[in-house]
């Protein structure tokens, strides 16, 4: 990586946010469309912990990002959480709708649901290091990413633009489940180097076990939901 250009922090908000980063309006990304490796690996998590786990995150696109950029974050976004036993549905709110918006769009957000806005550029001032990537703020489920700064650092590290949202999205979701901690390593690092780079290149950049573990915790099960609406 070049001298020149410095890596972001992966995400850098005032309080109470803390530094970290369709053609459907339902759309499931199902674990065996991800591969039978991370199924094996889903369903020895969830013989730790019973009971199938399911994320919602609701996507509102301020960007006008193109349906394949979207498609390819949703379907990759997926694969980290897949691994920790986790299935992902992405509802669309607003752009890139077909028929009536979900009435998630318009809910409040309960245990097991994030929200994940894809908004044109940071609306903070810059740091030392420039734009982050993404924001997330951790007590109320709310998640953004920034277009401008995934497309630029995108096509420094030779990677498509939806490649890039992906990883981005998902440590922002990591944030939203595990807290505002970050990891020496993997996808939860603070600052992405090319190690991480070439990780999501080759699609193995993830979540540490321990991660995986609470990650797993922290989704409730359906039964956990039935007995919280009693």
């Amino acid at each position: 990586m070049s001298a020149t250009f410095h890596p972001p922090c992966i995400e850098s908000a005032p309080p109470p946010a803390h530094c970290r980063a369709m053609n459907n309006s339902w759309k499931t990304i199902s674990l065996a469309a991800l591969g039978a490796m991370w199924v094996a690996v889903a369903a020895d998590a969830r013989e730790k912990l019973p009971g199938d786990r399911t994320l919602t995150v609701i996507v509102r696109d301020y960007a006008g990002v193109s349906d394949s950029s979207l498609d390819e974050m949703e379907t990759l976004s997926a694969l980290p959480l897949s691994r920790a036993g986790i299935r992902t549905l992405w509802v669309h709110c607003g752009g890139h709708l077909q028929g009536p918006e979900p009435a998630l769009c318009e809910a409040n957000l309960e245990k097991g649901t994030g929200m994940l806005r894809i908004l044109v550029a940071y609306p903070g001032n810059q740091n030392k290091r420039g734009d982050p990537l993404g924001t997330a703020m951790v007590e109320s489920g709310y998640a953004a990413i920034y277009a401008t700064e995934i497309h630029k650092y995108a096509a420094h590290n030779g990677l498509p633009d939806g490649t890039l949202m992906a990883y981005a999205s998902t440590h922002e979701i990591g944030h939203l489940l595990l807290g505002p901690n970050h990891s020496p390593s993997g996808i939860m690092r603070a600052v992405w180097g090319e190690a991480e780079y070439l990780g999501m290149a080759q699609r193995w950049l993830g979540f540490g076990a321990v991660e995986q573990h609470s990650l797993l915790r922290a989704v409730p099960a359906p039964e956990q939901l039935v007995t919280g609406l009693k």
